[in-house]
């Protein structure tokens, strides 16, 4: 089985990434009452564990399709859309805003299903959420290598009604997901438009996907 090394865990977690824009899919409904914000990371981590060990059978789209459900109860993946959009938001018609929340959603899951490929060991390690500014939740977590190398990552949480989302991931400790995606969407959607932005991040999908 392949084994993911640091360097390309980093960047899957780089790649990967606050109210609601739309109605979410349903199997983000699924997200259990009142979960705390460990519980959400908790979750998350497990199910990336389990498509790692499970990676060569499942292949790209078996862990595509186990992922999905997950991420989008995790993850508050339309708020995500809109701040890495940015100020221009407010610029899109309600059509085109619909459509990046959807492509930005299959962006994230197939970035995690193309970056999460195989396990040597490698476990997660959370802990406990602190609270900041604005009523957020933050959980530090570590992916930690079994040559003891590790990434550093933490998570900001918000409340979704009783639950509780992901809305940012900071890798390294203090480098914005949703900063990085701001300056590359932000290029694109002054240039091209809300229909170029759905066009460049479909493009990154399908450099993602493996090729049959």
């Amino acid at each position: 089985m392949r084994s993911p090394v640091l360097p390309r865990l980093a960047v899957a977690l780089a790649l990967l990434l606050p109210l609601p824009l739309a109605a979410a899919p349903a199997a983000s409904q699924q997200a259990a009452a009142a979960t705390s914000p460990r519980q959400v990371i908790d979750t998350l981590d497990q199910a990336l564990l389990d498509v790692m060990k499970n990676a060569d059978s499942l292949g790209f789209q078996g862990r595509y399709q186990k992922l999905a459900p997950v991420l989008d109860q995790v993850f508050n993946l339309p708020l995500m859309a809109r701040i890495s959009v940015g100020p221009d938001w407010a610029s899109l018609k309600p059509d085109q805003q619909q459509k990046i929340v959807d492509v930005f959603r299959r962006f994230s899951i197939t970035t995690y299903a193309a970056r999460f490929a195989g396990y040597n060991g490698e476990k997660f390690e959370s802990a406990a959420a602190t609270s900041v500014t604005g009523g957020d939740q933050v959980v530090a977590t570590k992916l930690v290598m079994a040559n003891g190398g590790a990434v550093a990552l933490n998570y900001r949480l918000r409340a979704n009604g009783p639950s509780w989302q992901i809305i940012d991931v900071y890798l390294n400790g203090t480098i914005s997901q949703l900063a990085n995606y701001r300056s590359d969407f932000g290029a694109t959607l002054r240039s091209g438009g809300g229909d170029g932005l759905v066009k460049m991040i479909e493009s990154k999908i399908v450099e993602l996907t493996p090729k049959k």
